[in-house]
C-alpha cells in the first residue's frame, strides 16, 4: 500500500508485507533471505506488476487528449464472447453478459463499470508511441527519486533516494525496478522517454486493460493518481525534505501536463461513479461503511489480473477543504479489486481521517 499527499507529493505510507523484526534482521538474515515469501523486498518500489484495470483512466486521458474517442462516443460491449485474441469483457467471463444492457458504454461509464471491451479497442485506437508516451508521462517506465536533488550547481544526476544534507550527500539506496510499458524488456538506466523501447501495436489492446507486458510499481500507480488529483499536475513522490532548501523550494511546482479540463471532467465522473454509485465496481464496499460522512468524497478504480492473479485499488480522496490523498493497494494473490483490496483502501482512509490527514473524524460521543 502506498499513500501520497497530494498537495506536496510526500509520502505517507510506503508499506509491504509480510515484513521482518529490524531488531533482528542480522540474526535472522539466513531465514529471511530463504524465505520464499521475500520479507526483505520491498513491494511497493522493487517489485512490478500488471496494473490491471487501475490503468484504465490514464488509457482514457490517452484517448480522448489524441482525438481518438469522445466523451459521449458508444464502444458497445455485447453479451458475447471477443474476437480471438481480444480481451472478453469480466461480465461476460463471469456471468454471459456485457455493459450494453446497463447504459450507454460511453467513457465515464466505462470507468464506472471497467469494460474491457470498451479500453482494449480504445487502446488500439491510439498509436503505440502515444500511449507510451502518456503513461512515461504519469511515471510509468522509470524510477523515481524519492528525495531532493543536487543544488543547482551540480552537474551530476543524483543518485536514487539521495538525502542532501549539511554534512554532504548521503546515499540511500532505494531499490526501485522501472515497470513496464514496452513489449520488450528494458536493460539499464532510463532517464527519458526516447530510451523506451517500442510498444508492438499488436499489444495496445492489453495495454488498454493493464495486461501484457505493462508493468508498474504500486508507489508509480498512487503518485500517477496523485497527479489526477492536481488535475494533471505531476510531482515526483518525495520520502525527505532537503533540510536546506525554502518551503517555497521544498513545496516546488510540478510539470504541467496539459490536459484539458473537459478531459479531467470525464475521469473524476468516472472515477467517482466508480465508488458512490450503483453498479459501480467499488460501490458496495464504500457504501457499507461510507466516508462522506467524515465529508470525505473518494475518487477510485478497481483492478483485477490474470496470469499472475492480483487484486488492486487507486484513486483519490478529498475532504473540500483542500486535502487530498491518493492511495494504491494491491494485494497479490487476490481475486478481485472490489471484494480484496477496495475494503482495505476504504480502512487505510478511514485511518488517515482518524489520524487528521483528511476529513473530520467524528468524536467518540458522535
Amino acid at each position: 500500500a502506498v499513500v501520497i499527499e497530494v498537495a506536496t507529493g510526500d509520502i505517507l505510507a510506503l508499506v509491504s508485507t509480510p515484513t521482518f523484526d529490524l531488531n533482528r534482521v542480522r540474526y535472522d538474515y539466513g531465514t529471511l533471505v530463504g524465505n520464499p515469501n521475500e520479507p526483505l523486498r520491498n513491494r511497493a518500489i522493487n517489485k512490478a506488476y500488471p496494473p490491471g484495470s487501475v490503468v484504465k483512466p490514464l488509457i482514457l486521458i490517452a484517448g480522448l487528449e489524441s482525438g481518438k474517442i469522445t466523451p459521449g462516443a458508444i464502444i458497445s460491449c455485447p453479451a458475447q464472447k471477443a474476437p480471438e485474441n481480444w480481451p472478453n469483457c469480466w461480465l461476460f467471463n463471469q456471468y454471459q453478459s456485457g455493459h450494453d444492457y446497463k447504459w450507454q458504454n460511453t467513457a465515464r461509464n466505462a470507468v464506472k463499470g471497467s469494460c474491457n471491451i470498451y479500453f482494449s479497442r480504445l487502446a488500439n485506437r491510439i498509436d503505440p508511441a502515444v500511449l507510451q508516451l502518456w503513461l512515461f508521462r504519469f511515471g510509468y517506465g522509470y524510477k523515481m527519486p524519492l528525495a531532493p536533488q543536487l543544488p543547482a550547481s551540480s552537474t551530476e544526476d543524483p543518485p536514487v533516494g539521495v538525502l542532501w544534507r549539511e554534512s554532504g550527500i548521503e546515499n540511500r539506496d532505494f531499490r526501485q525496478v522501472l515497470g513496464q510499458i514496452s513489449s520488450a524488456v528494458v536493460r539499464g538506466k532510463i532517464s527519458h522517454f526516447e530510451q523506451i523501447p517500442p510498444l508492438d501495436k499488436g499489444e495496445r489492446r492489453y495495454f488498454g486493460i493493464g495486461q501484457g507486458n505493462l508493468r508498474a510499481t504500486p508507489l508509480q500507480v498512487a503518485n500517477a493518481m496523485a497527479a489526477i488529483a492536481r488535475r494533471g499536475v505531476y510531482k515526483r513522490p518525495r520520502l525527505f525534505i532537503d533540510a536546506q532548501a525554502t518551503p517555497e523550494e521544498n513545496r516546488a511546482s510540478g510539470n504541467e501536463l496539459n490536459i484539458s479540463p473537459q478531459t479531467l471532467d470525464v475521469i473524476y465522473d468516472g472515477m467517482s461513479a466508480v465508488v458512490n454509485e450503483s453498479s459501480g465496481t467499488a460501490n458496495t464496499q464504500f457504501t457499507e461503511a461510507p466516508l462522506t460522512q467524515y465529508g470525505v468524497h473518494v475518487y477510485g478504480k478497481t483492478g483485477s489480473t490474470e496470469q499472475p492473479d492480483h487484486a488492486w485499488f487507486a484513486g483519490f480522496a478529498d475532504d473540500g477543504a483542500g486535502r487530498k490523498l491518493s492511495i494504491a493497494v494491491l494485494v497479490e494473490g487476490g481475486q478481485r479489486g472490489s471484494h480484496d483490496a477496495a475494503p482495505l483502501a476504504r480502512e487505510i482512509l478511514r485511518f488517515c481521517i482518524n489520524a487528521g490527514y483528511l476529513g473530520q473524524a467524528k468524536s467518540a460521543a458522535e
